[in-house]
């Protein structure tokens, strides 16, 4: 089993990640190993645009909210579970700091990677210029439909949303997360991003929500720094 990787984040000397899919899930323990970490920190995400800055190792994993983590902590890792949502990792072009990001249809409305974005800043002086990004598995444009209700929230906020909202239809919009989060970043200053092509619901190696329901399980987006 291997962990799906980006280019972008494997070029920075310093930081390990990966992503999973279904047959490593979200066993943390195992994503550890895998990548040499002594553990890994997860949250427990709400859909919200809450940024958590992880200062030292969480003892109690999953027990704070929020929907993204910024750490500098070497040795650790930090990760989202997803299954269809849009996971984003980031690093800094010196391995200074990394982040882990769970940005759904809700997050991405909230600009969870813009705030994301700006705690760097404030917190680590590191301008969005200085990072690289990662759009990992996540539902694609070919196989998520939405109603007017999650449609008109995008339209009537971005005048760009033509890039990744199409009509189809009577009330029926296919959006593209992928691209919506990219025009984000690259809004904010973030010029080395990397999307991932790979659609969870299409693709049978890994968990949808779209395409196995409520029950189904989450894999792990996982970023840390080693040195």
């Amino acid at each position: 089993m291997k962990l799906k990787e980006s280019k972008l984040l494997s070029s920075i000397n310093g930081i390990a990640h990966g992503f999973s899919d279904k047959y490593l899930g979200d066993s943390a323990s195992q994503v550890a190993a895998m990548l040499n970490m002594k553990g890994i920190t997860l949250l427990k995400q709400i859909h919200s645009d809450n940024v958590v800055l992880l200062r030292e190792p969480a003892t109690e994993t999953g027990r704070t909210e929020g929907d993204a983590l910024v750490t500098d902590i070497k040795g650790y890792g930090i990760a989202v579970a997803t299954a269809d949502c849009v996971p984003i990792l980031l690093a800094s072009n010196d391995a200074r700091i990394a982040a882990a990001v769970h940005a759904g249809w809700r997050g991405t409305l909230k600009e969870i990677i813009v705030n994301t974005l700006r705690v760097i800043n404030e917190q680590y002086g590191i301008d969005p210029g200085n990072l690289k990004a990662a759009i990992g598995p996540s539902i694609g444009s070919c196989c998520y439909e939405v109603g007017e209700e999650v449609g008109s929230l995008f339209s009537e906020k971005y005048a760009d949303s033509s890039e990744y909202l199409l009509k189809k239809g009577y009330s029926k919009y296919i959006l593209d997360l992928k691209t919506a989060n990219k025009l984000l970043l690259s809004r904010e200053g973030v010029h080395d991003i990397e999307v991932l092509d790979t659609c969870t619901k299409c693709s049978e190696n890994f968990y949808s929500y779209r395409g196995d329901g409520n029950g189904t399980g989450r894999q792990l987006s996982v970023i840390g720094l080693t040195r």
